[in-house]
């Protein structure tokens, strides 16, 4: 197996010095086909072996050629180089050391590393240490540390430091700053999106999950003070609704302060929140002192509270509210803090919407169910009432019947002709509303009388409906054919009314030619569809829906008899099933009535 062939030296000080500068470890790794830990032993080595000619740029070893080849490096170099002294002093420092602090070479070289962090005693105490670990043990060393610059920004960053040697004895050590802040920022910023971003999805409520949302930013980005501000569209003010500080009193002095305070009027030049509202753009105020429109900047001033910014939260594309965040720093606009606010706002706008679109849909869903238990009761009150008026209405029923027939029986004989057919049509009148009562007892009676869905050979309720049609298929000369019909999950005693007044039908509006009925099936992906098609008078297609309702007749109580429930009972029971019925027709060409149950079953034939 082909090995890779080895960097001469000269290739990996080339590496090491655009790692220094800024180029990506990944990719100097990828390029010359080795490892982060090989990359940083050539580090390593590169500082040590330096050391002594990076000293000699300082006048300390006395060698003209090699020192200023050394000065040239070092100055040429785009990342901050110094060395110091084995007492801590500085020695020196390259241009880019310079950019970086902002503080000339000039008035710094011989001081020591206090006084270089007056601001930041901390990170000056870190070095400090750091640097006395080395002396103890020479070497090389590399930390992590985030120091402050003179123009008050905090860069992340990286320390290399490795001691030169004098006659045999540490004289000092060279060192090496690699700024990773625009790293560091981004790991930051995804950190604190994947953070917003779980909190919003564990969340049941806007309420719920802000707390933790601003606490979440104010810790990532280092602020003290962070509140949510929503806009009451009635009275047209800002309300601040939740807010967190850090555990300090006068923090959170403010933070009650701030609680209590209304904004008002955004067309009106204003600090902070009315800014953003305004606009309806980020507002940074590097040094609160400075902001006279600010009507808490002597709150904040009492709070320690330095600088500020603000964003605005859209939800649907409309001014929703504002975050605001407070510092004790004075912090310089920061575009990768503004970037990452802007993502969790959008995150912010997107999380109320949605909790706006689920409260909707619950309050559909809770009408929806108001409306359904309101039906049926409705219903449930109908069919009772159908149920108790259809028996209450056929005991006048039979009176008027039975005395009709007795007084035809007893004075039928002193009656004349005109008497008697007045007396038919009071009997007939009393029939066709027995008959009504009836059809609307039993088309109330689908619903709840219905029996569970079970099993059943359709074929079975077919032959049953035919018995109950036996005598009307007679008197018509009519033949009735059927295909083998499947097995279904069905009422199958509503499943035979449903056949039964199908073809009843066909057998009463029947053409001239003698009836011919034939019930067929196909198999639908979820569905069986049943055909019932007969040569009957046909129907015009502007009454196909009319058919299907109560009472509605197309022809005359004298040309065809009837109540116009028949098919109204059919609809009903399909429905019940969870299918569909429909029709073919032309008029005088026979009819097709079309209906589906779903396919729950097995295939077996009846």
């Amino acid at each position: 197996m082909a090995t890779r062939k080895q960097p001469d030296p000269a290739a990996k000080a080339w590496a090491v010095l655009q790692g220094l500068a800024g180029r990506p470890l990944t990719e100097i790794c990828e390029e010359l086909g080795v490892g982060e830990a090989e990359y940083g032993r050539w580090r390593e080595q590169f500082l040590s072996t330096h050391a002594a000619s990076i000293a000699a740029a300082a006048g300390r070893v006395a060698a003209p050629g090699r020192m200023e080849a050394a000065r040239e490096l070092i100055e040429a170099l785009p990342v901050p180089v110094f060395f110091k002294g084995r007492d801590g002093k500085y020695l020196g420092v390259n241009k880019a050391w310079e950019d970086f602090f902002g503080v000339p070479r000039s008035d710094f070289v011989g001081k020591e590393v206090h006084d270089l962090y007056p601001q930041s005693p901390a990170v000056a105490d870190k070095h400090f240490a750091m640097d006395q670990e080395l002396w103890r043990q020479p070497g090389s060393q590399s930390y992590e540390i985030p120091v402050v610059t003179r123009d008050g920004r905090t860069r992340h960053t990286i320390y290399y430091k490795a001691t030169f040697t004098r006659g045999g004895e540490v004289a000092g050590l060279i060192g090496t700053i690699v700024d990773i802040t625009e790293r560091k920022e981004a790991e930051r910023g995804q950190a604190i999106e994947y953070s917003v971003t779980r909190i919003l999805a564990q969340a049941h409520g806007v309420e719920e999950a802000m707390p933790s949302v601003i606490r979440t930013m104010a810790e990532g980005l280092g602020y003290a003070y962070g509140a949510r501000w929503v806009h009451d569209s009635k009275a047209h003010v800002l309300r601040s609704t939740e807010s967190w500080s850090e555990d300090d009193p006068a923090v959170q002095e403010f933070r009650r302060h701030s609680t209590e305070r209304v904004e008002s009027r955004p067309e009106q030049p204003g600090g902070l929140n009315r800014r953003v509202w305004t606009t309806g753009e980020a507002v940074w105020m590097p040094d609160v002192s400075k902001e006279t429109e600010l009507a808490r900047r002597d709150a904040a001033r009492e709070a320690g509270l330095s600088s500020a910014f603000a964003f605005p939260i859209l939800v649907g594309g409309e001014f929703y509210g504002v975050m605001e965040f407070f510092s004790r720093r004075v912090r310089p606009r920061d575009e990768r803090v503004i970037e990452i606010a802007q993502t969790v706002g959008i995150q912010i706008g997107q999380f109320i919407a949605r909790m706006h679109a689920e409260a909707a849909l619950r309050e559909a869903n809770d009408e929806l169910e108001r409306q359904a238990q309101e039906l049926m009761r409705s219903n449930a009150e109908l069919q009772q009432f159908a149920y108790v008026a259809s028996h209450d209405l056929q005991e006048p029923l039979r009176m008027i019947s039975s005395y009709t027939q007795l007084i035809m029986r007893r004075y039928g004989d002193r009656l004349d002709k005109e008497a008697r057919e007045f007396m038919d049509y009071v009997v007939d009148g009393a029939g066709r509303m027995k008959q009504l009562i009836e059809d609307i007892l039993a088309y109330s009676r689908v619903g709840t009388r219905g029996r569970e869905f079970r099993k059943a050979q359709s074929g079975n309720a077919l032959k049953k409906a035919l018995i109950n049609l036996r005598g009307s298929i007679e008197a018509a000369g009519a033949t009735v054919t059927h295909d083998a019909l499947p097995e279904v999950e069905a009422d199958e005693p509503q499943l035979a009314q449903l056949f039964q007044n199908l073809i009843g039908n066909a057998l009463k509006f029947k053409g001239n030619e003698a009836p011919r009925v034939h019930v067929s099936i196909a198999e639908l992906p979820n569905a069986w569809e049943f055909s019932i098609q007969d040569n009957g008078i046909g129907i015009d297609a502007q009454y196909f829906d009319r058919i299907f309702m109560v009472f509605q007749r197309l022809h005359s109580k004298g040309e065809y008899d009837g109540t116009g429930i028949g098919l109204a009972i059919c609809k009903k029971v399909v429905d019940r099933h969870g299918g569909r019925i429909r029709v073919e027709s032309e008029p005088g060409r026979g009819s097709t009535f079309f209906f589906t149950l779903p396919r729950r079953g097995g295939n077996g034939n009846g």
